[in-house]
């Protein structure tokens, strides 16, 4: 069983794993392919062993979150991988850049209430126009699918802007700039935590309960006043998928913690997971960076 894990290096030594220094984005824009060593198991180097060698072993399947619902194997485990881009576009791009490397295909779900991504505010929002040429690099060069992170009750709820029109907006504009967006995932925000919401409850499909820590899933108090969450379909949007609703054998997060430890591929004996079993892995790519 491999454990994935870098080698000790000073923080100020910057390491690069092959020849290509920087990946160019468009003209006047390019990403430094190299990268810091903060923590020995979750790095760049651990995470490339860690698609080497899911990719010489003959044991595993690995589809995009959109191919993961419907994808069986009788001789093979099942894993989809996905990305939230919560807050390191650049991070993203070097993820992509090694799985086209290996031929690996995964979902890539981008935050749009992030900094990279635009301006938002209480009720304001800016985008910013030169994100479409990273996420075409991610689709087009590297052949990546993109995916929504959904941060709408937030965007309603805290910043007061119109969370419907907001989404048919910007998916309209992603499509129209050629980025195909299939399905969605929900942001865990730290306003969902303030607030007891969770993003999953944009959709009409997603029930929640009175009971348990996210109990606001119809109304949130705030501000001195209830607002009504406001909800909608996927089909409203040409949505496929949401993603929290996958059914899964196992799902693996970076963010998830053991004694304060961020959870890291090493902990899990991949080949001892049966044939025919279905992986989630979730990674923040700026945790690795």
């Amino acid at each position: 069983m491999l454990l994935f894990s870098g080698c000790k290096k000073e923080e100020d030594d910057e390491i690069y794993l092959d020849s290509t220094k920087t990946i160019k984005i468009s003209d006047g824009i390019s990403v430094d392919n190299g990268y810091h060593i903060h923590d020995s198991n979750l790095n760049l180097k651990a995470y490339d062993a860690f698609l080497k060698y899911l990719t010489s072993s003959n044991h595993f399947k690995i589809v995009t979150q959109r191919e993961f619902a419907n994808a069986t194997s009788n001789d093979k485990v099942i894993i989809s991988l996905r990305y939230d881009i919560d807050d390191d576009i650049n991070a993203a791009i070097k993820f992509a850049y090694r799985e086209k490397k290996y031929g690996i295909r995964s979902t890539y779900y981008i935050l749009h209430s992030s900094g990279y991504y635009g301006i938002t505010k209480l009720n304001y929002f800016k985008r910013n126009d030169k994100i479409i040429r990273y996420l075409q690099k991610i689709q087009n060069d590297f052949g990546q699918e993109i995916g929504w992170h959904n941060d709408l009750v937030t965007l309603q709820i805290v910043y007061n802007i119109d969370s419907r029109k907001y989404l048919k907006d910007e998916l309209g504009w992603l499509r129209a700039n050629g980025i195909n967006v299939y399905g969605a995932v929900a942001h865990g925000r730290e306003y969902c935590y303030q607030y007891h919401y969770l993003n999953s409850y944009f959709w009409n499909h997603t029930i929640g309960a009175s009971q348990g820590f996210f109990y606001n899933w119809e109304y949130v108090p705030i501000g001195g006043e209830y607002k009504k969450i406001e909800k909608d379909n996927l089909s409203s949007y040409n949505l496929e998928y949401d993603g929290d609703q996958f059914m899964a054998d196992y799902r693996f997060a970076d963010v998830n913690r053991d004694n304060g430890k961020m959870w890291y591929m090493g902990k899990v004996n991949f080949d001892a997971i049966q044939p025919g079993k279905k992986v989630i892995i979730i990674l923040h790519p700026q945790h690795w960076d």
